[in-house]
């Protein structure tokens, strides 16, 4: 009945105490009710994430380390020297080729180009436009073309 409501106005009855739950699913992160130990699916998956982020903050300074330097140190294969020359003029291109859209279409930074949230049309000035969705969808497709390229 309650998820009915918008389409025929009549409204749920109100859930009684007898009805609701004594004690809540630990997944639910539920401070002021009683919980339990849930071993569905839900309840496996937040373990698991649970778990993970455990490890993350287990050795922080490791992470870091790892992180914080490029090109990843487990990503470099026997050889690729080779080929940092050309990577790094195809990279060139790809940077000089994003700035030209981003110029041409006042687009701040390459987070608003790649992601096609772009601040600027999220104005007054741009919502009330149709052409805005025109816009975005040509904007996103010459970032695709470079990608591609």
């Amino acid at each position: 009945m309650a998820v009915d409501f918008a389409k025929n106005g009549i409204s749920a009855p109100r859930l009684t105490s007898d009805l609701r739950p004594a004690k809540y699913p630990h997944f639910m992160e539920n401070k002021y009710k009683p919980d339990y130990h849930s071993q569905t699916i839900l309840g496996q998956l937040y373990d698991e994430v649970k778990a993970f982020e455990i490890d993350l903050n287990r050795d922080q300074r490791q992470n870091i380390e790892n992180t914080s330097s490029f090109p990843y140190d487990i990503l470099i294969v026997d050889g690729s020297n080779s080929y940092m020359p050309a990577a790094r003029i195809t990279k060139n291109e790809y940077d000089f080729e994003l700035k030209r859209v981003m110029r041409q279409y006042g687009i701040q930074s390459e987070a608003q180009l790649v992601s096609g949230y772009i601040l600027k049309f999220t104005s007054k000035q741009y919502a009330k436009q149709a052409k805005m969705f025109d816009l975005r969808n040509e904007i996103s497709h010459a970032v695709k073309i470079i990608q591609d390229k």
